[in-house]
């Protein structure tokens, strides 16, 4: 992998993270307001004893999906803090990631280009004997 490469990916990363951070707060939210509507069908109704097993199963699956939610939002806290605490570094990696793609694209298409004739004559000859025998 190419060091620009590596560089895109983290500030892909960093672009992304914000994202899913947004996701996991969406997420989060709406599952308690589906506890909520559970918690007061099972408050407010009669329901009988299948509905109430019923309930009791989709509040857990609800209680699982905010936990998943709750914990993406409480890893991605810190980044989203750290990005927001330090945004020179973002365009100063940005402005890193143009100088070392350049920098590749320089050495791929590097040629040279002889100065002194030191080289004329060398496998000539054998160019000629191959070419012979063939």
């Amino acid at each position: 992998m190419k060091n620009s490469e590596h560089i895109a990916s983290f500030l892909k990363f960093l672009r992304e993270i914000q994202t899913e951070y947004n996701i996991a707060l969406d997420t989060e939210k709406e599952a308690d307001k589906e506890t909520q509507d559970i918690l007061h069908r099972l408050e407010l109704d009669n329901d009988g004893y299948h509905d109430m097993a019923e309930m009791s199963k989709l509040i857990k699956s609800v209680r699982q999906k905010r936990r998943k939610a709750k914990d993406a939002k409480t890893e991605a806290e810190p980044i989203i803090q750290w990005v927001k605490e330090t945004p020179k570094f973002s365009s100063s990696l940005e402005k890193l990631l143009g100088e070392v793609r350049r920098a590749e694209k320089s050495n791929t298409n590097r040629y040279y280009t002889n100065k002194t004739d030191v080289l004329e004559g060398i496998g000539k000859g054998r160019r000629k004997n191959k070419t012979e025998q063939v």
